[in-house]
């Protein structure tokens, strides 16, 4: 079974002709909003979400309820990535940039703010950060030339990678064992006499797989597919509809491209009460492409967006988006 992780290229995946199941198919890294770290009395007012394949946006507006400025750090943690999964996967990220993987970008009050970054590393719980830098292993998330340049290190260095159960040297490629999380984080003031306005911006590391006729949907009801991103009876015929086409276009089974953005909406939950106004706006990209996302309240409010406008929300999950799309024309030649 095939499984391609991040924005693994397209054309590199085509000539396999067995799809990935539904159990064997996300990879999305879901990084999520902003994290207040010390002050209960900062309530988030609104949040506008954008969510797309090519891009995630988010608006706040945050009311300081003491009656008094608060200065405190803001951060905006990205997922851990176990590196035993990702290290050896050549991931097409969305930068080359190590420090910035994801393009974050964010302003307050119309103004360009530069967050810290805090890189850390972690095997079995152990802080392991000083050690690897130490040695002169790479740190933060996987990039380009990540196994060469372990393979570059000391003699000496792989010795004690080895020893520490932190990597393993077997064969001609390294396999590194070590989780990494990046934070990216500020220190804020709100004041407490107006609403402060924080805009962000990054390019989401999105997942994906195949879906195939042979497969759906029967093999996916059995996973928590079908749970996972709120798959209801319209949403599964037109995925039907896709397929047959698929299956006619070739003169073979059907076969489709299904991708997978995460957000961590949970993160809401760290400021004072509900989310005042919640609106989320999701873009499938082209109008032929099937999305499907669990929330309430969501109409149609474009060609290929979808938007949802809550009261007081307080998100009790993580978001889950699937898009679907018919395979490029290349693959079928």
């Amino acid at each position: 079974m095939l499984r391609f992780l991040g924005l693994a290229p397209v054309a590199a995946i085509l000539f396999v002709a067995t799809p990935a199941s539904a159990n064997d198919s996300t990879a999305a890294l879901g990084a999520g909003g902003l994290t207040l770290t010390q002050s209960a009395d900062v309530r988030m007012a609104s949040e506008d979400l954008f969510v797309s394949r090519e891009e995630i946006r988010v608006a706040y507006s945050f009311v300081n309820e003491s009656g008094s400025p608060i200065t405190t750090r803001v951060a905006f943690p990205l997922p851990e990535a176990d590196m035993s999964q990702l290290g050896d996967v050549d991931l097409n990220w969305p930068t080359d940039d190590p420090l910035n993987i994801v393009k974050f970008v964010v302003t307050v009050d119309g103004r360009v703010v530069q967050p810290e970054l805090e890189q850390k590393a972690f095997i079995k719980g152990q802080d392991v950060t000083d050690v690897l830098r130490r040695l002169g292993a790479p740190l933060g998330y996987p990039r380009h030339g990540f196994a060469e340049t372990l393979m570059a290190l000391s003699p000496a260095a792989k010795q004690e990678l080895t020893q520490r159960g932190m990597a393993d040297f077997v064969g001609d490629y390294p396999h590194a064992l070590w989780t990494v999380k990046d934070t990216f984080h500020w220190e804020q003031t709100f004041p407490s006499d107006r609403p402060l306005k924080v805009e962000h911006s990054y390019k989401p590391v999105v997942g994906g797989s195949f879906i195939a006729s042979t497969e759906f949907p029967e093999l996916y009801r059995k996973s928590e597919f079908f749970q996972t991103f709120c798959i209801d009876k319209t949403t599964e015929a037109g995925i039907g509809r896709m397929l047959r086409a698929a299956a006619k276009r070739t003169g073979q089974s059907g076969l489709l491209l299904s991708w997978y953005v995460d957000y961590v909406l949970t993160t809401g939950r760290n400021w004072k009460g509900p989310i005042g106004h919640f609106r989320l706006t999701v873009d499938k990209g082209k109008p032929e492409n099937v999305v499907s996302f669990c929330m309430s309240g969501v109409h149609r409010s474009g060609p290929t967006t979808f938007t949802a406008e809550l009261t007081d929300f307080v998100p009790d999950r993580d978001l889950h988006v699937m898009i679907v799309e018919p395979m490029p024309p290349e693959a079928n030649q």
